[in-house]
């Protein structure tokens, strides 16, 4: 990420790297400043001249191109409001080219001087593209934002009605909505159903005794060593063993050892990597699901062979989880009444049918057959706003967004598109999902990891691999309240 220059002047207007070949007469407004330490005078100097009120966004780095064009077209609807982003990248630890490498003491430094600047009523909007999804939450459990039902139930175009209610529900706390989702995606475990049957969620005793079932030489995500099978069955599903909203965690529950210990009955971790062998009899395989076209893809093979969605096994066979990171906003609780109402006028953008289709998928130039032609890329979500969903599926079905053929190992194969069948699957799936991905810190993850693996080694015992993770892990979270 490249970092944004100070402004030294609100009447300059500046053009950000991602723009830089525009003529300087074209330059967008789109005000950025580096984060100081001087006083914040900006908005009281608006508010008590009458001019535009100044809406501050925090951003780490370069502003993604389509917000980028999206606040430009904001600040000049001239509507009474300003979107001035605030970059973070030197807080964060940015070197000079603005690439920034995870460090903890940074991490958790920036972490306390958002909620300072958003508690001190400097920074209106927040997303967690930018700051992390673990600072995002950290934040919502501080009460650091308002509950936008506030502002969606007197929105008659973005509201729980034109939205996908079902992950709306699974974002709030105590019926509040802090945080606002504008795509999401789907993870979980499948595998070909006459191997695993037709039953979707398992628990942990069921995913154990479908595994017993099968034949030799089948493998978990092409693979049968230790590590690989902790990454596909139980690394996914970390988040869940933490409660960042009442600073707890939950690694010592019967649920996460008995895991563990399933994972450690498979081969020794490899000095060696080794590529997974595809061509092997896969038990379950996780997958990601984020876009029409790539579910069918997902679901396609050559003999026509249907799969499960198995899920995450869990005591309540709790099945998949809907990924909403990195596409979730919130609005500083300490706006003012006017901050809120721009606030919301802006982020409430990124849910209309409109502009949901429109960047659904990102266009890019692609040399065919000798030919450049413009070639849709991977879909970023599905969309939250319902009659997008809806249309933009149907178009998926039509070859929109793919081409019947592709190529697969240098041979051209055909694949058709999505089915109606595939869309009411996974639809219907993705409304009885129960569970929220939640971010987790990066050093957690290595903690948790290096523990797990010192375990696998034999270094540890289960019962001590817990204990260090329960009390590391909950050291660490209660030091981030």
């Amino acid at each position: 990420m490249k970092k944004h220059f100070l402004l030294v002047s609100a009447a300059l207007i500046m053009t950000v790297t991602s723009c830089s070949n525009q003529k300087e007469g074209s330059a967008p407004k789109v005000r950025t400043e580096i984060y100081t330490d001087a006083p914040d005078t900006s908005k009281a100097t608006a508010e008590e001249s009458n001019e535009n009120v100044i809406l501050t966004y925090a951003v780490v780095g370069q502003i993604e191109p389509d917000e980028y064009e999206l606040i430009k077209k904001f600040n000049d609807a001239d509507n009474g409001y300003v979107i001035e982003t605030r970059d973070y990248s030197e807080i964060a630890g940015a070197d000079e080219n603005g690439n920034i490498e995870y460090d903890p003491e940074k991490s958790n430094n920036l972490d306390i001087i958002l909620l300072q600047d958003i508690a001190s009523g400097k920074i209106d909007i927040v997303r967690d593209y930018y700051l992390g999804g673990a600072t995002l939450d950290r934040l919502m459990a501080r009460g650091s934002f308002i509950d936008l039902y506030d502002l969606m139930d007197t929105d008659h175009e973005v509201n729980s009605f034109t939205l996908n209610s079902h992950i709306l529900e699974l974002h709030e706390i105590n019926g509040k909505l802090y945080t606002l989702p504008t795509y999401f995606s789907v993870k979980t475990l499948i595998g070909k159903t006459r191997y695993v049957g037709e039953k979707e969620g398992w628990t942990l005793d069921e995913f154990i005794s479908h595994w017993e079932q099968m034949p030799e030489g089948s493998t978990i995500q092409g693979s049968t060593e230790k590590d690989i099978v902790y990454q596909a069955i139980l690394n996914g599903m970390i988040g869940s063993f933490i409660d960042y909203k009442n600073a707890k965690v939950y690694f010592d529950s019967p649920e996460f050892k008995k895991a563990l210990e399933f994972c450690n009955t498979f081969d020794n971790i490899s000095l060696v990597y080794s590529e997974p062998d595809m061509e092997a009899l896969s038990f379950v395989d996780e997958k990601h699901f984020y876009g029409f076209s790539n579910t069918h893809l997902t679901l396609w093979n050559k003999e026509g062979e249907p799969y499960t969605f198995v899920g995450y096994p869990s005591s309540d066979g709790c099945g998949g989880f809907i990924e909403t990171l990195g596409n979730r906003f919130a609005i500083s609780a300490s706006a003012s009444e006017t901050e809120r109402l721009g606030a919301w006028e802006f982020i409430r953008t990124h849910c209309l049918e409109e502009y949901q289709t429109e960047h659904y998928a990102k266009k890019d130039k692609v040399m065919i057959d000798g030919e450049i032609k413009d070639v849709y890329q991977e879909s970023v979500g599905f969309p939250m706003n319902l009659k997008a969903y809806d249309h933009i599926s149907k178009d998926s079905m039509t070859g929109k967004y793919m081409e019947d053929t592709i190529t697969m190992s240098g041979k051209e194969v055909e694949v058709g598109q999505l089915t109606q069948e595939e869309l009411d699957r996974l639809t219907s799936y993705i409304n009885g999902i129960q569970n929220l991905s939640v971010a987790v810190d990066h050093n957690l993850n290595e903690i948790i990891r290096d523990e797990v693996y010192s375990y696998f080694n034999d270094e540890l015992s289960v019962q001590e691999c817990i204990d260090l993770i329960q009390n590391r892990a909950a050291i660490m979270v209660a030091e981030k309240q």
